[in-house]
C-alpha cells in the first residue's frame, strides 16, 4: 500500500492513522529508521528523488531542479514516471524491494510505504512492483491525499526553505501534482483519492474503509495518533490579512485566479473560497 500527495498535504497524519493496524509493517518511526519521516524515497536509488532533500545544498529556490514545493514543474518526461520507463526492469525490482525489505516485517501480509512524491510515479511504481507477478491482479494499491492549495502553498513557506517561494509558483506545483494524480489514476488498477479536510473530519471512517480495500479486519486497529480538525484554519486567517494588507499579495491572487482558477475548480478546490476582500463584500 502507497501513499502519495503533495508535500504538506497529509500524507504523513493518513501513514500515522493507518500505520497502527497489527498486520501492517512499514518503516516504522524517523527515529527507527533512521531517514527524514520515513519516506520510502530516501531508502532507495532506481529512481531519483526530484531534488526532495537536497534542498541545503542550494537554497535558492530558483537555482534548483526540483525540491519541495517545485518538483512538479520541471518537465514532465523528468517527472511523471510511466511504466514505458527504462527503469523498469527485473534488476530494479529486486533491486527496491530489497531495499524497502530490510525495513519491512516481512510476515506481515501488508505493507506500507509513504512519500508524497509516490503521487507523480505511480503508474511506474506499479508497472515495477508487478513484474512477473503471477496474478492479473495488482499487487499494489495506491491512496493520494490532498488539501487546499492555498492551504498547502502557506504550509510550504512555513519552512524555512520555502520561505522565499511565492505563492502562485507553489500553487502551479500542487496544480501539476494533482492533475498527474487525477490523469494517471486511470490507468491504475488500485488507487483511491481523498481530500486531507474530509479526511480531518472523520479519520476513523477513512482508516476503516481503507483497512478493509487491503484485505484487513478494521476491528483489529486502535487509532491513537492525535488528528487536528481544520488545520487550514490559521493560513485562511493569514491570507485574509495579506489580502488586506499587501496590494502585490492582491495582484498575485488575481493572477492565480485567471491563470489557474479553472484548473483548480476541476481539481476539487474553490481558490476564491479564500477572498475575503471578496466574500466580505458580498460580491
Amino acid at each position: 500500500l502507497m501513499i502519495g500527495g503533495p508535500h504538506r498535504g497529509g500524507t504523513t497524519v493518513l501513514w500515522e492513522s493507518l500505520r497502527e493496524h497489527p498486520d501492517i509493517s512499514d518503516f516504522g518511526t524517523t527515529f527507527e529508521s533512521g531517514r527524514d519521516l520515513s519516506e520510502g524515497i530516501f531508502m532507495q536509488d532506481v529512481y531519483p528523488s526530484f531534488g526532495i532533500g537536497a534542498e541545503m545544498l542550494e537554497r535558492d529556490w530558483t537555482k534548483r531542479l526540483g525540491g519541495l514545493g517545485t518538483f512538479a514543474l520541471v518537465d514532465q518526461k523528468l517527472v511523471n514516471l510511466k511504466e514505458s520507463d527504462e527503469r523498469v526492469s527485473e534488476e530494479n525490482q529486486a533491486r527496491l524491494l530489497n531495499q524497502f525489505g530490510y525495513y519491512w516485517n516481512l510476515t506481515k501480509p501488508v505493507l506500507l510505504e509513504k512519500s508524497p512524491t509516490n503521487a507523480v510515479i505511480s503508474r511506474f511504481l506499479e508497472a515495477l512492483i508487478n513484474l512477473n507477478v503471477d496474478s492479473s491482479e495488482s499487487v499494489v494499491k495506491f491512496v493520494f491525499i490532498t488539501r487546499h492549495p492555498l492551504a498547502n502553498a502557506l504550509s510550504h513557506r512555513a519552512w524555512k526553505l520555502c520561505e522565499n517561494i511565492p505563492i502562485a509558483v507553489l500553487v502551479s506545483n500542487w496544480v501539476k501534482v494533482n492533475e498527474f494524480i487525477q490523469t494517471d489514476a486511470k490507468a491504475l488498477q488500485y488507487s483511491k483519492s481523498m481530500k486531507m479536510e474530509d479526511f480531518q473530519k472523520d479519520p476513523d471512517r477513512y482508516v476503516k474503509e481503507i483497512h478493509e480495500w487491503v484485505g484487513l479486519d478494521p476491528e483489529r486497529a486502535k487509532r491513537t495518533n492525535k488528528i487536528l480538525q481544520d488545520t487550514n484554519k490559521k493560513y485562511r486567517f493569514n491570507y485574509c490579512m495579506m489580502l488586506k494588507s499587501d496590494n502585490a499579495a492582491r495582484k498575485e491572487h488575481e493572477a492565480i485566479v485567471k491563470n489557474l482558477g479553472e484548473q483548480i475548480k476541476e481539481l476539487g478546490y474553490d481558490i476564491e473560497e479564500w477572498n475575503c476582500l471578496k466574500n466580505e463584500k458580498g460580491i
